[in-house]
């Protein structure tokens, strides 16, 4: 849900929340709301929580809504970096994208860990299955493309929850809807974001 340093370990999963149970009807699947999605920061060398921060979605008249959220930081909270690393509706964006293509999948989706960065577009899973992919999901891809280098698409495959053949098929298509440049050589990788994906 964001970029961290490498000094910390940021981790993110769904739980099941206590409360009366509201069922959540999707095209791929039921969902029982509430669930609490967390974001845990700790420090590698102690073990130690640093930040946790825990979103409790809810249906509001029949629309999973965030309903409450708890930040707890025993040293404090760095809010300069939290703002960096942390997008507050990321949460809804899991429950909304994320949760209902596990579920379809027949993924338990109280055992996953879930992506950290590439948000709004890593859950925008269910525009893929209406067979379109936005400019902004493709330019996302690119991007990571770009920064990751050499093994992007194992990487991006575990965060998307897909096959890597898949990610490099997104790629291609980027580069296809002109939003990415061509390969510098034939078989090579890299190139650079095309003034369209940049308006």
């Amino acid at each position: 849900m964001g970029v961290t340093p490498d000094h910390v370990r940021v981790s993110s999963r769904i739980t099941r929340a206590q409360g009366p149970r509201h069922p959540w009807t999707t095209d791929q699947a039921t969902i029982e709301l509430p669930v609490i999605v967390d974001w845990v920061q700790t420090d590698p060398s102690t073990g130690e929580e640093e930040v946790r921060i825990e979103a409790r979605v809810d249906l509001v008249d029949n629309t999973p809504e965030i309903v409450e959220m708890t930040l707890a930081a025993p040293a404090g909270l760095d809010v300069a970096a939290l703002q960096c690393d942390f997008r507050w509706a990321s949460p809804l964006d899991v429950v909304t994208g994320i949760l209902p293509e596990l579920i379809a999948a027949g993924s338990d989706p109280f055992a996953v860990d879930l992506p950290l960065t590439g948000f709004p577009a890593v859950a925008a899973q269910p525009v893929r299955r209406r067979g379109t992919l936005s400019d902004e999901f493709l330019t996302t891809i690119a991007r990571e493309y770009l920064a990751r280098g050499r093994g992007y698409a194992a990487s991006l495959a575990e965060e998307y929850f897909v096959a890597p053949r898949t990610v490099v098929s997104w790629v291609e298509k980027a580069r296809a809807r002109g939003l990415l440049s061509a390969s510098p050589g034939r078989g090579a990788a890299g190139g650079r974001l095309l003034a369209k994906s940049e308006e």
